[in-house]
């Protein structure tokens, strides 16, 4: 697990905009690079009570992770008591059936997690944060891999405290980057004084328009009224704002405005001015909702790939549940899919999978949602029918357009087909959200299997419980061959 640098390189070049941009992503990276399969950061509240900071992994498991520092007992019935009191790691490289904190390890076997990680993370020379990570393996962290683990903390807390050290220099240095940001001058009643040539550049306004009519010429349709409370409060207050909104530039082009503002006293203490510092952070929040946004789409056909349709279909699960309704995961696997790539290429391939991508798309509806896992393999969830006929109807137009003939090049013309498992939520064979894709999956190798015989193209979970001798343990299908195009 050589991945200590590899993440603080990833981290450096993040570029977080705020703290608890620089945890998630910590989070995230942990996930992308395999050294766990949920991490939590998180930190007691004045009450005792653990609360979140980041995550990345299962909300609802980690939700359940929550405890409380009250009582010295606290420390036997959960590691991050523990960790918090003693600030020392511990490690759990295979989870106890009995004894300390056996209440705790029951809910993670629940979830088939087998190992637990609790580091502290100090802030400031001082008790701040614990970072919590779990793995299904039950020999996660032994050895090397300990100290692996305490070194990637400390790069973060590194990070931290450069970012802690970014801070107090933006508000006790703001004059030295009057060169290279936008400042503005104001005086107690919020009168524009001065405005520095690096503003108007940002802004178009020159300091004599700003004089006249206020900085909230800035302002425009699409700025958050909530982060203009907050900055009206702060100044009614004399307190120190930072913060980030939209604004508009003078011929009406909008950009991010991370904005700092700093009253200034006299000796007395009295508040005489403000000073307001700017700067356009468009491109790094261009860039943050890109690498968010290619983190959760497929690269090939733009749709949502695994760790978007867990999301989706963790909350989608819990809407069924609340709303006493159903919901069909289809898993679908293209036929005739291997010839094309034979004979014509995988960039023939490339331009079916794309094709059909969006052929999925546009047959269902809003309400539904369309993933693709790899290869040839794609998810639907579908919500809100009302009985199995309107289901297949809506199965039946997802077949017709698939179907249709796909033109790769000027002079060819391919054609697919469809295999479909269906399972329907809830059932009561379904306790959680991987048995409902593995329930899927065996349909879908029913399906399969009875591609000759079969009255339709899709197939129920119960009837393939049934039509197929094996169904209920398939065995593991050979993904397909097909390579997506590199980045």
């Amino acid at each position: 697990m050589n991945l200590r640098g590899a993440l603080a390189l990833a981290l450096q070049r993040a570029a977080p905009l705020r703290d608890l941009d620089i945890l998630h992503q910590f989070c995230e990276l942990v996930l992308h690079h395999r050294v766990a399969q949920h991490a939590w950061i998180g930190r007691p509240d004045a009450e005792g009570n653990f609360h979140t900071l980041a995550l990345a992994g299962s909300r609802s498991i980690l939700a359940t992770l929550c405890g409380s520092l009250d009582a010295d007992q606290s420390r036997d019935r959960s590691p991050l008591a523990l960790v918090w009191h003693d600030q020392k790691p511990y490690y759990s490289p295979a989870l106890p059936p009995t004894g300390a904190f056996a209440d705790w390890y029951l809910q993670l076997r629940q979830v088939k997690l087998q190992s637990a990680a609790v580091l502290p993370v100090p802030r400031g020379q001082q008790d701040w944060a614990l970072l919590l990570l779990l793995h299904r393996d039950p020999e996660a962290w032994t050895g090397d891999s300990q100290m692996l683990l305490e070194g990637i903390v400390r790069n973060l807390c590194d990070l931290l405290e450069d970012w802690d050290t970014q801070q107090r220099q933006m508000i006790l240095g703001a004059a030295l980057k009057s060169a290279l940001e936008g400042v503005v001058l104001c005086d107690a009643q919020r009168r524009v004084l001065y405005v520095n040539q690096s503003s108007f550049l940002m802004t178009g306004y020159h300091q004599d328009e700003l004089q006249r009519h206020g900085m909230s010429v800035l302002q425009g349709p699409k700025t958050d009224v909530q982060e203009l409370a907050r900055i009206d409060r702060a100044l009614a207050e004399g307190n120190f704002y930072d913060g980030r909104l939209i604004n508009y530039r003078r011929d009406g082009e909008t950009f991010w405005n991370h904005l700092s503002i700093v009253p200034i006293r006299n000796r007395a203490g009295e508040l005489t001015h403000f000073v307001g510092i700017q700067r356009d952070i468009s491109r790094e929040i261009q860039l943050m909702e890109q690498l968010e946004y290619e983190s959760r789409h497929d690269r090939l056909t733009g749709l949502a790939n695994r760790r978007a349709l867990d999301d989706e279909l963790e909350v989608a699960m819990a809407r069924a549940g609340r709303n006493s309704s159903q919901l069909a995961l289809c898993m679908i696997d293209l036929d005739r899919f291997k010839p094309v790539n034979d004979l014509y290429g995988h960039e023939a391939g490339d331009v079916v999978l794309k094709v059909i991508g969006r052929r999925l798309r546009d047959a269902l509806r809003r309400t539904d949602y369309v993933a693709r896992l790899g290869g040839d393999e794609f998810v639907l969830l579908i919500e809100g029918y009302h009985n199995m006929e309107e289901l297949g109807l809506i199965l039946a137009k997802v077949e017709a357009v698939v179907n249709e003939p796909i033109q790769i090049r000027a002079d060819t013309v391919v054609g697919v087909r469809l295999s479909m498992g269906v399972c329907i939520y809830p059932h009561p064979k379904v306790q959680d959200m991987a048995d409902l894709l593995r329930f899927a999956d065996q349909a879908l190798y029913a399906s399969k299997a009875r591609k000759t015989t079969r009255p339709r193209y899709w197939m129920l979970f119960d009837e393939a419980l049934t039509a197929v001798p094996g169904a209920q343990t398939p065995p593991k299908r050979s993904r397909k061959t097909h390579r997506d195009p590199k980045p």
